[in-house]
């Protein structure tokens, strides 16, 4: 092997041991979460309340009970994360 393979493959698996130590880090905080009042803002600015009850493995939704929308109220709704732009949680 070259040195400056052996390097490399060192900086390739510290990079990795830190991006499972953030995803863990993340994962730890929205687990935390759940529970938890939250308010969201989603395309046009439109604001909606609910329950945060969590989050699918991809990232790609997250799970709400009695969400309050301007429109409606739903005991349960899954909202599509690129459709929203913040999340404000009451601790």
């Amino acid at each position: 092997m070259e040195p400056g393979s052996v390097e490399s493959e060192s900086k390739v698996r510290e990079k990795q041991e830190c991006r499972a130590e953030l995803r863990e880090r993340f994962l730890w905080a929205m687990t935390s979460l759940v529970g938890q009042r939250a308010t969201v803002v989603m395309q046009d600015n439109v604001s909606v309340a609910g329950v945060y009850r969590g989050m699918d493995k991809d990232v790609l939704s997250v799970h709400m009970q009695d969400l309050r929308t301007p429109a409606s109220n739903q005991p349960y709704a899954m909202l599509r994360l690129p459709d929203c732009y913040s999340f404000t949680f009451e601790l």
